[in-house]
């Protein structure tokens, strides 16, 4: 067993406390978990009274931060996790001890745990918001949408389920819901971009317009297609 022979408000952070073993800075933890717990000097800890606290108290951090980080726009599984390593590498408050080093990564599983069961990460929700974004305000082909996913850390054949045959996603486009083709989708890019091309000739224009659609990953066979039937309406 070991003695708690100090316990000092953190300078920085008052919400938190420092919590010392026989005389030598142990761990950290929050005030409400110091309460929960019924912490003060002179209590005896066992290791696994110890380790649980710290964890305890990890969770409790990485979850607030995981919770901001989501608010700004949904994440997948990987995007959460590494940033949750990210931030416990590059805070060194986050981490003051070897403990709770060795604790951290048992701490990340937990809070990934806990997400899920809220519903706050749900990489199958992850991919088809991820594809309605790219329809709505940055169209590309299937391609390029699931090589984004891929690099997001979504599974493979997660993605292959939400993308089949030729079709990105049904989408809110009006009053009803619109089934959009790659063929659409390079439409929009491409009278888009065609604005900005006034001035040029036009097979300046042709190339220009190829270009465009071969950066967002279209398949040659389509781009032939939209630029012919853009340009044949100029």
């Amino acid at each position: 067993m070991a003695k708690i022979t100090d316990i000092q408000v953190q300078k920085k952070n008052p919400e938190r406390v420092s919590v010392f073993i026989d005389g030598e800075f142990a761990f950290g933890i929050s005030q409400s978990l110091k309460y929960d717990k019924k912490l003060e000097i002179g209590k005896n800890l066992s290791e696994n009274q110890i380790e649980e606290l710290i964890e305890k108290d990890q969770v409790e951090r990485l979850t607030e931060k995981a919770l901001k980080f989501l608010s700004y726009r949904p994440r997948s599984e990987r995007e959460v996790r590494d940033h949750l390593k990210r931030k416990v590498t590059n805070d060194k408050t986050q981490v003051t001890g070897d403990l709770e080093r060795m604790q951290m990564e048992k701490s990340i599983d937990s809070v990934i745990i806990k997400l899920k069961e809220w519903d706050q990460i749900n990489d199958s929700n992850f991919i088809k918001w991820w594809i309605e974004q790219r329809i709505k305000f940055r169209p590309m082909s299937l391609r390029s949408i699931k090589r984004e996913l891929l690099l997001r850390g979504v599974n493979r054949e997660i993605i292959d389920e939400l993308i089949a045959d030729g079709t990105t996603a049904t989408y809110e486009d009006t009053d009803e819901n619109t089934e959009t083709t790659e063929e659409d989708l390079a439409t929009r890019v491409a009278e888009k971009k065609l604005k900005n091309y006034k001035k040029l000739s036009y097979d300046e224009t042709k190339i220009k317009l190829g270009q465009a659609l071969a950066r967002r990953g279209f398949d040659w066979s389509i781009i032939k297609n939209v630029v012919d039937k853009i340009l044949k309406k100029e």
